[in-house]
């Protein structure tokens, strides 16, 4: 493994004899729609959940910004304000790797004050960008979040009525081990918030994930250039293409894994058959 590896890419451990009990999905449709005079799209899934009490809830997720304070990104940015005040979510997720390099650190803050004003409730996760920076201190990210509103979950959850949100650091971190999951609550909707597909199946130890409703992931970016009848040509994590993106069902459990294609790119990199999404889910 070379030193950019190392820093920023997850471990290289993989887990085959798991990994094989997630398969494609065939049973949750999602609507995919071209925002008019923009490159985002949205996938829209209506989520089906055990209690009702949780009916009419709209969560948002997106990953992957890699914000370095490009013309495009603001353009993205102010594309994204828009479709969240017409949608109107009651939580915004986060699913990491919302900085880029270094240099652009410090017009990090400004993005996620703009992104607190969007949702009621803002939750978010690291990824292997921001572990990857370990000579900032393992607490930096998290203040940030924190000091602009946003809840930080890393081994640990947060609760909104009969919602409850987990958060599991990225598996290229150190924190990533001794994980236990949340207690099992009836009429509780479990939702797993991590960077990447690589975390969810490294977590299927011991039934973690037997409780859990719903993973929400990216990390891979849909490969970020895809070709026709191909697909793409490559995809960062231990299992290749397998779970470039899409939905996938954890064979013998009630939990779907979405994995979002990401919102941005890394800075002077180009997407090509891939554009950036947003997963926007409404429980029913």
């Amino acid at each position: 493994m070379n030193s950019f590896d190392s820093r920023y890419y997850p471990l290289k451990r993989k887990f085959p004899a798991r990994s094989k009990k997630f398969m494609r999905d065939r049973e949750l449709a999602e609507q995919c729609i071209k925002i008019s005079g923009s490159r985002l799209i949205v996938k829209k899934i209506m989520f089906p959940v055990a209690n009702t009490a949780n009916a009419g809830k709209k969560i948002v997720f997106i990953s992957d910004w890699h914000w370095h304070d490009s013309a495009g990104n603001r353009q993205t940015l102010q594309e994204f304000i828009r479709f969240m005040e017409n949608y109107s979510p009651d939580f915004l997720l986060l699913g990491g790797d919302m900085c880029d390099d270094a240099d652009t650190l410090s017009s990090l803050p400004e993005l996620l004050k703009q992104l607190r004003l969007l949702a009621p409730q803002v939750l978010a996760v690291n990824g292997n960008w921001e572990s990857g920076k370990r000579w900032l201190g393992a607490d930096f990210f998290a203040g940030i979040y924190r000091d602009n509103g946003i809840i930080f979950l890393e081994n640990s959850s947060w609760r909104s009525g009969n919602l409850r949100f987990t958060g599991l650091p990225d598996i290229s971190s150190i924190n990533f081990r001794n994980i236990l999951p949340p207690p099992e609550e009836t009429g509780v909707t479990d939702i797993l918030l991590t960077h990447s597909p690589d975390g969810v199946v490294a977590s299927d130890k011991n039934g973690f994930l037997k409780n859990f409703s719903l993973a929400l992931c990216g990390h891979t970016h849909g490969g970020q250039v895809r070709l026709p009848l191909i697909g793409p040509l490559y995809c960062p994590g231990s299992y290749g293409r397998k779970f470039a993106r899409g939905i996938f069902s954890r064979q013998g459990y009630k939990l779907k894994m979405l994995v979002s294609s990401g919102i941005g790119e890394h800075n002077g990199t180009f997407r090509f058959l891939c554009p950036p999404e947003i997963i926007a889910l409404e429980l029913v």
